[in-house]
């Protein structure tokens, strides 16, 4: 399965709740996006890191194992679908395993989880935590590419208006931790545990 999985860490919002872009706050002194990067490393291919050309340079580094690409042009600011497009037009496997870059909580127990599901008839896996859904911690099958670009040239950014018209699996998951997605600095502070994000 891993010859046949693209990883990809989407991390072109504006973290304007945050006050500066989460991908760089830290936990135990490692970045959010480097925590992410490493937890899907071990069931992919390859990892790319899809972000908007204001962050795209930050994430240049020595980490040759990553590619960073910058959201396809015509849909800059369109969301997290947007991401996911760009990731699909970049990666040349079958499936693709996305996390966003504000969950350092998260553990390769879940990416397991979801690579279990995998199957020809399925086209989207999605975890719901809490009777929540999290549609940016999932599994996708690149063939859906073409649905997604046909849903951003109508204007529909939503996820859910995508698992609607896709063949999409649930699994319920009760680690509410692995979840916990850092938006704000109260947030930070509470759960990660320190005073300063950079």
């Amino acid at each position: 399965m891993k010859h046949k999985t693209t990883g990809a860490v989407i991390a072109g919002g504006a973290s304007r709740r945050f006050g500066s872009p989460k991908a760089f706050a830290k936990k135990d002194g490692k970045p959010f996006y480097q925590i992410s990067v490493d937890v899907l490393r071990p069931f992919v291919k390859k990892v790319c890191m899809v972000t908007s050309p204001e962050l795209a340079s930050f994430f240049q580094h020595d980490d040759i194992g990553l590619q960073v690409i910058e959201d396809v042009a015509r849909y800059q600011g369109h969301g997290p679908l947007a991401g996911i497009y760009t990731a699909m037009e970049a990666c040349n496997t079958e499936w693709l395993i996305t996390l966003p870059v504000d969950v350092p909580f998260m553990k390769p127990k879940i990416l397991e989880i979801l690579l279990h599901h995998a199957s020809s008839n399925v086209e989207a896996v999605i975890p719901i935590v809490a009777g929540k859904m999290q549609p940016l911690v999932a599994l996708f099958d690149c063939s859906v590419k073409e649905r997604i670009k046909n849903q951003l040239d109508q204007g529909e950014r939503r996820m859910d208006q995508l698992l609607e018209k896709i063949n999409t699996h649930y699994v319920e998951l009760d680690d509410v931790e692995a979840f916990l997605n850092i938006n704000r600095q109260i947030e930070y502070k509470k759960y990660v545990g320190e005073t300063e994000n950079t």
